[in-house]
């Protein structure tokens, strides 16, 4: 594909964000957000739960995972990982389930406010790690999760319109599964790229070094 050609893609894939993406990826942030707080509190409330819940996650992670990964394949796996969980995302649009990626979206902040609860509960330095071990790759790696989430969300708005009310105006599904290709190729793979890159190579070093 030229470069012409990579431009008009580009050009007309911030038309389609504005109209139909900007508004959902924002209010997912918020309410992203305020879940995770909303978690942060419970995790501190429900102590002992998590604390038993967590250790017994990281027993099973330490069993399956025995094997020290060097940086490259702790890449590989960050990226295939994100560009699953990205593209299921998009898929969830597609049935016709009113609001499923939204709520997918919303409900993947949680982990974030558990996991920043136990921090504080077993005595850490919360702020320091979420800096360090966080917030580097975080940044980018929530643009194309939020991306992922208002394709889905725009897909299943018109599933539902076409299967349950039967609106003629709703896109095309052919249509709707380009528009969600383009965006993942040339928007969601090299984000979900970059924030596998500073994951594997900066934080990795920064944790080493810092924590």
């Amino acid at each position: 594909m030229s470069l012409g050609k990579i431009g008009e893609k580009l050009i007309m894939e911030h038309q389609l964000y504005k109209e139909s993406y900007q508004r959902s990826m924002l209010t997912v942030f918020v309410l992203g957000i305020i879940t995770a707080l909303a978690f942060f509190f419970s995790a501190i409330y429900f102590e002992d739960f998590i604390v038993q819940q967590t250790n017994t996650i990281a027993e099973q992670m330490l069993d399956e995972n025995n094997k020290e990964m060097t940086n490259v394949q702790t890449f590989f796996s960050i990226l295939l990982n994100n560009l699953f969980v990205g593209g299921m995302i998009i898929l969830c649009g597609f049935i016709p389930l009113y609001g499923l990626p939204f709520v997918y979206g919303v409900l993947s902040f949680a982990s974030v406010g558990i996991i920043a609860g136990y921090g504080i509960i077993m005595k850490y330095n919360v702020l320091q790690t979420m800096l360090i071990a966080f917030i580097p790759h975080a940044v980018i790696e929530i643009i194309p999760i939020l991306y992922s989430v208002a394709i889905g969300t725009y897909i299943n708005k018109n599933i539902v319109k076409k299967v349950f009310l039967k609106k003629r105006k709703s896109e095309k599904i052919t249509k709707m599964l380009g528009q969600s290709i383009t965006s993942y190729i040339i928007i969601i793979i090299p984000l979900f790229f970059l924030a596998a890159l500073v994951e594997a190579f900066i934080t990795s070093v920064l944790v080493d070094i810092y924590l």
